[in-house]
């Protein structure tokens, strides 16, 4: 081959830039120092920062944004906010002010509640004392209560549940000063071990509920306090506070009590 030729051929084999293996060497020496630099990321790991990738990861998943993952719970799962948004020391921050704040609201409202009851039980006793009724309305101090206790001799006639005129009086001037509570308030319906059977009543416990219901529809319509703190509860003969021996004491079952929760 001429001198020629072969520097023909030569240059010809000569190519521009580095060599192929050298592009892959690069390609390697580069996914080495992205795994040195995942694993020295993974070596001093943020809290914060992962707790925000795993709800970012979480709401990707669950095909939710952060603020629909609570609007569309419907109650089915339970999310802490705290846990989840919040610094551990922020959120233990917030719990300790609301506790000491909500202490002495609390105080301060019991404070006001239990003022009220007090001053409550001395008006009513007052009203019975001028209306003259001692011998038929009773304020019992429970602990937890407090029992208007009303005997259905004044409210009702024997075996009926239609409130008579006089008891309707009656229990206007008691709602006048129940009407200033914002409590819940229970008519019981109580009578005596005597049987009843007529085509309105079969039993002492359907008596009993009418009475009550009735009382509590009085209290609504004609007295405007607010049916959701009322109810109504029949108990028939099973709740005595007197044997039930005598007429007399019989009397004293025949009641009904409008219990006052002092809570």
């Amino acid at each position: 081959m001429s001198k020629a030729n072969r520097r023909s051929f030569s240059e010809d084999e000569v190519q521009e830039g580095a060599p192929e293996w050298m592009t892959t060497y690069s390609d390697l020496v580069t996914l080495l120092l992205t795994f040195f630099i995942l694993l020295f990321s993974m070596a001093s790991v943020d809290s914060q920062k992962f707790k925000e990738v795993a709800i970012s990861l979480r709401s990707a998943f669950m095909n939710v944004s952060n603020g629909e993952l609570y609007y569309f719970n419907e109650g089915k799962d339970i999310y802490s906010v705290l846990d989840e948004t919040l610094p551990s020391d922020v959120g233990d921050e917030n719990t300790n002010n609301d506790n000491k704040e909500g202490g002495n609201i609390s105080a301060t409202e019991g404070q006001d509640k239990e003022a009220t009851i007090k001053q409550f039980k001395k008006q009513v006793e007052d009203l019975i004392s001028d209306l003259e009724l001692d011998e038929y309305v009773h304020v019992v101090d429970d602990k937890t209560s407090i029992i208007l206790r009303i005997d259905s001799v004044i409210l009702f006639d024997i075996g009926k549940a239609d409130i008579k005129g006089s008891g309707k009086e009656t229990i206007k001037k008691l709602a006048e000063l129940m009407r200033r509570l914002d409590t819940n308030i229970v008519v019981q319906g109580h009578t005596d071990t005597l049987p009843i059977n007529t085509s309105l009543f079969p039993t002492n416990w359907e008596l009993s509920t009418k009475r009550a219901t009735n009382v509590v529809i009085f209290l609504v319509d004609e007295c405007s306090l607010d049916p959701t703190q009322l109810t109504a509860t029949g108990n028939g003969e099973f709740r005595p506070i007197a044997p039930n021996d005598t007429e007399v004491n019989r009397q004293k079952n025949r009641r009904i009590d409008i219990v006052i929760d002092k809570e």
